[in-house]
């Protein structure tokens, strides 16, 4: 199972996700290894489907409750770009002080991902159902991307591996108060600088609202129809909590790091 096959790795990776995020980087070596972790899961994860992008947002937000190392949540993810939906990313990172006692609460045990969605009344465990209820309910006729399932067995942990853990553990100076309104993501899953802007939302555990900007004209023209900020340029964060709008991974994660980390 996902749970087991994480517990084999979790220790090892611990080791290196226990370091300071707010610590100065090696900028070539970040750039490089996430760089390499994109190419591990191409083609998933980046492309929109046109049919998916035509169809209408749901009308209640989706609720995925996850954390950026585990490679089963990576899988739900690609597949959240694919459709091109809006939802509501609950960030579950080890050491949570939130988002994990509300998955135990709904779901009766702590296993990740965990999908609400309040539109259907369904909420479920394991990322392999999670894609067929989110491909059943919201493709729009879309067909499922070949060998999407079997390539979590073959790729899906070398992003796990190559970050070291990032994304996984909760930092300890994170702010113990969660944010009024939910920060604005702009995003697509296979993004190598997207991925680093979402390390740190998991590992501050702040929750966000993700806005799929994946590959594709029909998904760009809909966004950009709507008047929607930073559709076009990837990662785009908005903080309704500040009246900031922020791009460029490096500048995200310099302003995420300064208003949300305790001194």
């Amino acid at each position: 199972t996902s749970s087991s096959i994480l517990s084999i790795f979790c220790p090892l990776l611990k080791l290196f996700s226990n370091s300071d995020p707010t610590a100065p980087r090696n900028k070539g070596m970040e750039t490089a290894l996430t760089g390499f972790s994109s190419m591990a899961r191409l083609p998933w994860g980046s492309q929109v489907s046109p049919l998916a992008a035509s169809r209408p947002q749901p009308p209640l937000p989706i609720k995925i409750y996850e954390f950026e190392a585990c490679p089963f949540c990576r899988l739900v993810r690609e597949v959240i770009t694919f459709l091109d939906l809006e939802v509501e990313v609950y960030p579950c990172p080890k050491g949570s002080q939130f988002h994990r006692a509300i998955v135990e609460e709904k779901g009766g045990r702590q296993m990740f991902p965990f999908l609400v969605d309040e539109n259907t009344g369904v909420s479920m465990y394991e990322s392999s159902e999670i894609v067929r209820y989110l491909l059943r309910t919201y493709a729009n006729g879309a067909e499922t991307p070949p060998f999407l399932f079997q390539s979590v067995l073959l790729s899906g942990w070398v992003p796990t591996l190559l970050r070291a853990g990032r994304g996984m553990m909760r930092f300890d100076r994170a702010v113990e108060e969660q944010p009024r309104k939910l920060l604005e993501l702009y995003s697509y899953e296979n993004n190598q600088f997207c991925r680093l802007v979402r390390e740190a939302l998991c590992e501050l555990e702040l929750p966000y609202k993700l806005i799929s900007a994946g590959k594709g004209e029909e998904a760009v023209a809909v966004r950009l129809e709507q008047g929607i900020q930073g559709s076009t340029r990837c990662p785009y964060l908005v903080d309704p909590n500040t009246d900031k709008q922020v791009s460029d991974s490096a500048e995200i994660m310099k302003y995420l790091f300064e208003n949300y980390v305790r001194a």
